[in-house]
């Protein structure tokens, strides 16, 4: 085999057992070659100083850097790489972290040997690549973020449709911060703030500042 054509692969999992096992399935793989593999997500960067890397599969749960911050600075520094996350997703934020930082790949560590290589040199071709687990979480979360716009659509309305004027105070209720706090921060006077508020829950159809609160976060507004 042209060495020339293999996909150079740094793993980096905390795991010994795991990340050597993986690294002995990828290497078994036709033009697959894993060229350094990291116990920690610090240790990735003094890696990929010293190896040309195509790929990096990185696991998300890691010490003293985490694979989604590792993530984000490979994609900063070396936006030539390939960033694949090789994860359990037990904590099923990593996957919205993840996709933040652009990575290429969402896989899981069941994937066998064969599929697990096959999607890599997919996403080192340029596509998207999901494993099962990561596409039902995506899948379930666009699918309550649609009920619940279409659920609070009147409010997303009333929300889009706020006098300009409003919308700082507006922002500040979010953060359930009080009227004088309020008044601090947008140089109004209190009785410019208690008026404020109270034409924005008028607008918004919310009979109290704490009901304004939660729908917003039902409705998906993070103003």
């Amino acid at each position: 085999m042209n060495s020339k054509n293999e996909i150079r692969i740094l793993l980096a999992d905390d795991d010994q057992i795991i990340r050597d096992g993986l690294a002995h399935l990828l290497n078994a793989q036709d033009g697959l070659q894993v060229v350094a593999t990291a116990e920690n997500g610090a240790e990735v960067f003094s890696l990929l100083a010293l190896h040309r890397i195509d790929v990096a599969l990185l696991d998300v749960d890691m010490p003293v850097i985490s694979g989604i911050e590792a993530a984000r600075r490979i994609s900063r520094e070396h936006p030539e790489i390939t960033i694949v996350m090789l994860t359990a997703f037990e904590h099923e934020e990593s996957l919205g972290q993840a996709i933040g930082a652009r990575v290429r790949g969402f896989l899981t560590k069941d994937i066998p040997a064969p599929e697990l290589a096959e999607l890599i040199r997919k996403a080192h071709a340029g596509q998207q690549v999901m494993a099962p687990r990561p596409t039902e979480i995506l899948t379930a979360a666009y699918a309550q973020t649609q009920d619940n716009r279409e659920q609070y659509a009147d409010f997303i309305d009333a929300v889009a449709t706020l006098p300009a004027h409003l919308r700082p105070t507006f922002r500040l209720l979010l953060k359930a911060l009080t009227n004088k706090n309020i008044s601090r921060q947008t140089k109004l006077k209190e009785a410019t703030v208690r008026s404020y508020v109270s034409d924005i829950l008028s607008h918004t159809g919310c009979a109290t500042r704490g009901e304004l609160a939660i729908t917003a976060v039902k409705a998906g507004i993070r103003e």
